[in-house]
């Protein structure tokens, strides 16, 4: 198997690495962060009727501790929807992030609370902090939600971003990227269960298709 190609970047001062599989390391703060995992929704649909399968959830708890152990981070802070809803944590769901958790006993993980863990209960008994809706880590802001301008360098989720990238031959494809303009960066959503908005390409914005093993700059996207 491939080593995964990451892409490091200088933002406003402060270096990240934007990793392949939908995260990114910030090696000052020795924290790994990622944004909209939506964990349990597939029972939530389950419990609205839809009949959808569980093993997404495992899936993603999964590459979670592979990006960890690849980049050796001592916490994870998690830019909100950890969770999808109060109904995405059925005890199969819950037992899952509980072993998960116990497999992790030494690592930190932080939330900053989005709109769907406000409806989620109490997420602080699955052994996470639950940090401020603004929360300052070294040299940046991190949120669920950015405005459209930001007075600090935010990163934030929420929106799920993705590309449309069309071939010559008239293909076209959606892929999850990372989004930043100005002063705002935006990550893609880490669940595996999750849809996206397609996001516009300003000038001086900058674009980074953000695939399973790979991270590409997109020119002029």
């Amino acid at each position: 198997m491939n080593e995964p190609v990451d892409h490091p970047i200088e933002w406003h001062g402060v270096s990240l690495r934007l990793l392949a599989d939908r995260a990114v390391h910030h090696p000052a703060a020795d924290a790994l962060l990622v944004a909209d995992l939506h964990l349990g929704k597939p029972a939530s649909f389950r419990a609205g009727g839809v009949p959808v399968p569980e093993a997404v959830t495992g899936a993603d708890l999964e590459r979670l501790s592979r990006l960890a152990s690849r980049t050796g981070a001592g916490r994870i802070v998690v830019l909100g929807d950890l969770v999808h809803d109060a109904k995405a944590l059925q005890p199969r769901t819950l037992d899952q992030l509980h072993i998960w958790r116990s497999r992790h006993p030494h690592l930190e993980i932080g939330l900053v609370p989005g709109n769907h863990d406000r409806r989620a209960g109490d997420l602080a008994a699955l052994g996470i902090e639950l940090l401020p809706a603004r929360h300052h880590l070294a040299g940046l802001d991190l949120v669920h939600e950015t405005a459209g301008t930001e007075p600090v360098p935010t990163l934030g989720g929420h929106v799920h971003p993705v590309l449309r990238l069309s071939a010559r031959r008239g293909d076209r494809l959606r892929t999850p990227c990372f989004w930043f303009s100005g002063r705002v960066g935006i990550l893609p959503a880490f669940g595996g269960f999750t849809g996206g908005r397609v996001m516009s390409n300003g000038p001086g914005d900058r674009i980074f298709a953000a695939g399973r093993d790979e991270v590409v700059p997109i020119p002029g996207a």
